[in-house]
């Protein structure tokens, strides 16, 4: 709990009407909220659908590269466009399906192209600044294919 500062507690001396200096500033020691990169979370991995282990060296880094990015660079939805990483949104159809298993309807996952066919799946809640990875493929889903 935060101490109220004692020149907000204690009544003016004269009554000048202004308010007090030290109610319309913030402390130092608190940050804007804005400040705090995003938080990377695999609370929601796909384990069934991991392939990192098949990622080669250059997909990999690249891999790394954009964790790092988020983690150190991304504070709002904006800073992804700013920092070059994918916003690409995937619908839950054909074979993206398995993606949102486990996952709530009101999700919308996205993808980041690292090369190749290889791709990060992700969600975010920019109000939490939490970034979600849900599965880390080295191969296409097929979009085409028709189960019956």
């Amino acid at each position: 709990m935060s101490d109220i500062p004692k020149a907000v507690v204690k009544p003016p001396e004269e009554d000048s009407g202004e308010i007090p200096k030290v109610v319309t500033e913030l402390p130092q020691e608190t940050e804007a909220p804005e400040a705090s990169p995003y938080v990377i979370s695999f609370a929601r991995y796909n384990e069934r659908l991991c392939e990192i282990s098949l990622l080669s060296s250059n997909k990999a880094r690249k891999a790394l590269e954009t964790f790092k990015a988020v983690g150190t660079k991304i504070r709002s939805a904006v800073d992804f466009q700013r920092h070059h990483i994918d916003q690409i949104p995937v619908r839950g159809e054909g074979e993206y399906k398995k993606l949102y298993n486990g996952l709530s309807g009101d999700i919308e996952l996205k993808e980041i192209k690292l090369q190749q066919a290889a791709r990060i799946f992700y969600f975010d809640i920019e109000l939490e600044r939490k970034f979600y990875v849900v599965a880390i493929t080295e191969n296409h889903f097929e979009t085409k294919k028709v189960r019956r």
